[in-house]
């Protein structure tokens, strides 16, 4: 990645307006995130369009809406941000997954993107009928993609004898529209090897959680000279100065602390590889500056987040894109408030940054 390529942000969808600063991973006993709100989605939506941001996450877990239904209805309303659809291979046949987002993109003329992930609890796997182990679980992944790919290829019929897949002379009628691409941006998330692996097989982006640039700075060469991207999940809270900065997370942990216990059982239960990893880095709350590990207690492994000025905040971004990170995906408390704050501040001093960047790439 050449230092003036620009940073892609994106950003995760709010669930509703009543509860819009959820915390992450903790059971919403009001159920309010069970039900879609088009209009206060619609209204974020817009609002991170007009921001530059260039997508929103639609994530998924059985206490939310399905995220392909809901990024349908959302680009109804709004007609230039992207999606990133996250999608569990292995719960939704990969035929009628890619049937359903080919016609997402006859529908729409927002960039399509999709969060490819192999699941990290045992116990909501089982929830969808799913009882393979994490190894496994990856395996299948795959065989989804594999499919998927040769779909979107267009080649003929397919025909995949997976391991726990299998498709003969799969056919679909209805393409993937888009001008630029023939499938979707695919992200891969995850922390671990078979993670990059399908990203250099399948996919466009490896996508994981957030951690300091010295763990992985040194992990990212794999992806980046294979020509693949490498993208961050942090969670951000910028102020104007450091200190209003600081004390806006330590008034958040306060309220959340009650959820520690919760957080440690769900850590144990998860056989993610990277949830685990930073629920560990946690127990050092600044393990390098403006980077704080805090929240990851009380609110869960995506917790991580950059906190300080918006000098600092954009600086640090800075850092990794430096290593290779081009893509970005940011959640915060609340989530609008602060991507108003981040994409008023923080965005375009490190677009001004990167113009710097490219006019000394230029001259030399």
């Amino acid at each position: 990645m050449k230092t003036s390529d620009n940073i892609h942000f994106h950003w995760r969808l709010i669930q509703t307006a009543q509860n819009e600063s959820a915390i992450i991973n903790i059971p919403n006993n009001a159920n309010q995130a069970a039900f879609p709100d088009l209009k206060s989605q619609g209204e974020f939506c817009k609002i991170a369009e007009d921001l530059g941001i260039e997508s929103v996450l639609v994530d998924i877990n059985h206490e939310k809406p399905d995220p392909t239904i809901l990024a349908t209805a959302l680009s109804r309303q709004a007609n230039e941000i992207g999606f990133i659809i996250a999608v569990r291979s292995g719960l939704l046949s990969p035929t009628l997954f890619t049937q359903q987002i080919n016609t997402l993109s006859t529908l729409s003329k927002n960039k399509i993107y999709l969060n490819v992930v192999a699941g990290h609890s045992p116990a909501e796997q089982a929830t969808y009928g799913d009882f393979l182990n994490r190894e496994e679980r990856y395996e299948r992944t795959d065989d989804f993609l594999n499919i998927c790919t040769q779909f979107w290829n267009n080649n003929g019929s397919v025909d995949v004898d997976g391991k726990y897949i299998q498709v003969e002379k799969g056919l679909l009628k209805t393409p993937f529209v888009s001008e630029t691409s023939k499938r979707p941006f695919i992200f891969v998330a995850g922390g671990g090897q078979p993670t990059i692996d399908l990203t250099l097989k399948y996919g466009d982006c490896w996508m994981q959680l957030g951690n300091t640039v010295e763990y992985l700075q040194d992990k990212l060469d794999p992806v980046l000279s294979a020509g693949k991207s490498v993208g961050l999940r942090f969670s951000v809270i910028c102020r104007e100065t450091n200190e209003e900065a600081v004390i806006e997370a330590q008034q958040l942990l306060k309220s959340t602390e009650q959820n520690a216990d919760k957080q440690k059982s769900f850590i144990t239960k998860s056989d993610s590889e990277s949830f685990k990893r930073n629920f560990e880095l946690s127990k050092e709350d600044w393990p390098a500056p403006n980077l704080w590990m805090g929240a990851v207690k009380t609110v869960g492994p995506t917790g991580i987040a950059i906190v300080g000025s918006y000098e600092e905040v954009a600086q640090k971004i800075m850092e990794y894109k430096a290593i290779g990170v081009s893509h970005f995906i940011f959640s915060a408390w609340s989530k609008q408030e602060e991507m108003i704050r981040f994409g008023t501040h923080v965005m375009p001093l490190i677009r001004t940054i990167e113009k710097s960047q490219q006019l000394i790439e230029i001259s030399e």
